[in-house]
């Protein structure tokens, strides 16, 4: 039975069945606990549905989107290898600074990680700019939506090549523009990283279904 719970972080619940659970992650809210992680994905839900939740992959804690959970531990070995032979389909949209040169493309830059440099790829769409005349003013920079899907897993790899090919994602305080952030927060009121999980694949037993989250940065900054 789920749990009603006292303090007001509820866990939107998108899709399940007895296996999996598909939720809306948050922006803010860790994907797994952890040393010194407050809250995360894998308590909050395990509390809130009663009974114990395993994440299938993950995504970053200020990342919000479609996020999918396992109920037992054989289901969580099961879709977390789908998950990494890329037959679950993630995709993702980013509300960046800077218009890209081409309007679809791959970005196929190194990433440092431990040991070094890493291959890494991204794939990426341009799904809109807006000018200064759409955004009430805001004229620091023109901005982009992007449509994105990973060729790899690296950490932080859309943030990471985003800001290496000029588009650092609005909000992104690590890798991104400050100065254009804090513009953005002034003009735009946009205060979290806009980059979101908006479409997940899953292949189901009686074929593919396909779940997708509204994504509009700019008319609900503190959500999406």
């Amino acid at each position: 039975m789920k749990s009603q719970k006292s303090d007001g972080l509820e866990i939107p619940i998108i899709w399940q069945d007895q296996d999996i659970v598909l939720i809306d992650k948050r922006a803010g809210l860790a994907s797994q606990g952890g040393a010194g992680v407050g809250r995360s994905v894998d308590q909050e839900l395990s509390e809130q549905l009663g009974q114990k939740i395993y994440l299938c992959h993950r995504l970053d804690k200020e990342t919000s989107g479609l996020l999918l959970c396992a109920k037992s531990s054989a289901a969580a070995n099961k879709w977390s290898r789908l998950v990494g032979e890329k037959s679950v389909k993630k995709e993702y949209k980013a509300l960046c600074f800077g218009v890209p040169k081409s309007p679809s493309g791959k970005i196929a830059l190194p990433i440092n990680e431990k040991g070094g440099p890493k291959p890494a790829l991204t794939f990426y769409e341009l799904e809109k700019t807006f000018g200064a005349d759409e955004l009430c003013g805001f004229g620091d920079a023109p901005l982009s939506i992007m449509r994105l899907s990973l060729g790899t897993g690296r950490t932080h790899q859309i943030r990471i090549h985003l800001a290496q090919s000029g588009l650092p994602i609005v909000g992104d305080d690590k890798y991104g523009d400050f100065k254009l952030n804090k513009a953005a927060k002034r003009d735009l009121a946009i205060k979290r990283l806009c980059l979101r999980a908006f479409r997940l694949t899953l292949p189901l037993p009686q074929g593919p279904r396909v779940f997708e989250l509204p994504c509009d940065f700019l008319a609900n900054p503190a959500r999406s």
